[in-house]
C-alpha cells in the first residue's frame, strides 16, 4: 500500500470556540465552511485544498480521525483490497461523509489503538489559501504535517502501521523497559505518524504544522507568547528529522508543534537508526516524562 501522507486530520476539543481562535490567531490557518460541510465541525484551510484540519466539540481531547491520501482510483481500490485481506474491515463511506470530506471516495477503519483511520482519493481543490496571520502557505507536498500518538500496546499498533498500512521506520528511540517511540514514514517526509509508549494510557501528544522558514516559526512563537499560550518545548532542532520548531499546549488539551526545515528521506540511502537523545539543541521541556504527563493528564 502506497500512502501519500496525511491528507486531513479531525481533532476532538473540549472548547470549540477557544480552538477556533487559537487555530486562526496563533497557528494561522484559515477558517472556512466548505460545501457539504458537517455543521458540527469547524474547518480550516492550510493550502489550496478545501480543508486540511477540522475540529469537533468533545469531552476527551485528541485526534478523532486521520485521512490518508492515495494517488487515484486504482491505488484506492488496491488499498481497499489489502485492508480486507489483512482483516482491517474497511467500511465504505456514506454519501454524506464523502460530501463532508470533499473527496471522490473513502473507506474507514480503526487501528489497534482505537484511532479512526480513513483512506481516500480525489480531494477537492477550491482556491488559494488566505491566512489571517499572513502565513504564505503551510508545507503539504508530502502530506499535511504529522501526528504523534501515545499507545498502550506499541508492538501491535506498530505492526499494524508497518505491515497493514506499509509505513516504514525512519528511526526510533528507547526510553526504558517497554517505553519507546518509533517514527514512521510513507513519503519523503521523515514521519507522518510517530507511535510512542511511555505508560499505561493512550492519547494524542501533538500534531505538527510545517512552514517554509525560520522567520515564520519565530512569528508563530511570538503570536503564541502574546496570546499567553503555554510553550511546552522551547525553540530547538531535533536530531533525527532536523526540524527546527517549538511546541505549545493547545486549547484542545494536546500539544501543537510548528516547525520548518526538516530533512527529506532518500529511500535509496536512508538507514533507520536508534537515537539515544532527541535534540541537537533547545526543545527544553520535551522529555519522555513530559510525554507521559501530557497525555495521562489529558485522560484523567
Amino acid at each position: 500500500m502506497q500512502l501519500r501522507g496525511i491528507g486531513y486530520i479531525t481533532v476532538n476539543v473540549p472548547d470549540l470556540a477557544a480552538w477556533n481562535t487559537f487555530a486562526t490567531d496563533v497557528v494561522g490557518v484559515q477558517q472556512v465552511t466548505p460545501a457539504g460541510a458537517d455543521t458540527e465541525l469547524s474547518y480550516f484551510k492550510a493550502d489550496k485544498r478545501t480543508w486540511r484540519l477540522a475540529a469537533r466539540q468533545a469531552e476527551k481531547p485528541g485526534i478523532h480521525n486521520i485521512g490518508f491520501d492515495v494517488v487515484g482510483r486504482a491505488d484506492f481500490d488496491e488499498a481497499v483490497r489489502q485492508l480486507k485481506a489483512a482483516g482491517a474491515d474497511p467500511v465504505q463511506a456514506t454519501a454524506e461523509e464523502l460530501a463532508a470530506r470533499g473527496v471522490a471516495d473513502m473507506v474507514w477503519f480503526t487501528d489497534p489503538g482505537g484511532i479512526r483511520l480513513e483512506i481516500f482519493w480525489g480531494p477537492t481543490v477550491d482556491g488559494p489559501f488566505r491566512s489571517p496571520q499572513h502565513v504564505p502557505e503551510f508545507i503539504t507536498e508530502n502530506g499535511f504535517g504529522h501526528a504523534v500518538l501515545m499507545v498502550e500496546d506499541l508492538p501491535s499498533v506498530l505492526k499494524f502501521y508497518t505491515e497493514t498500512l506499509g509505513m516504514r521506520t525512519s528511526d526510533y528511540m528507547n526510553f526504558g523497559p517497554g517505553m519507546a517511540i518509533h517514527f514512521l514514514r510513507c513519503t519523503p517526509r521523515h514521519h507522518s505518524i510517530a507511535l510512542s509508549a511511555v505508560g499505561p494510557f493512550s492519547g494524542t501528544h501533538h500534531i505538527a504544522f510545517e512552514v517554509s522558514n525560520v522567520d515564520l516559526v519565530g512569528e508563530a512563537l511570538e503570536r503564541a507568547t502574546k496570546a499567553g499560550m503555554q510553550v511546552t518545548a522551547t525553540l530547538g532542532r531535533h536530531k533525527n528529522d532536523r526540524m527546527l520548531s517549538f511546541y505549545m499546549k493547545s486549547p484542545g488539551g494536546f500539544e501543537v508543534e510548528i516547525g520548518c526545515d526538516p530533512v527529506l528521506v532518500d529511500e535509496e540511502t536512508w538507514v533507520a537508526n536508534e537515537f539515544v537523545d532527541g535534540d541537537l539543541w533547545g526543545h527544553h521541556g520535551l522529555t519522555s516524562e513530559s510525554l507521559a504527563e501530557s497525555v495521562s493528564g489529558a485522560d484523567s
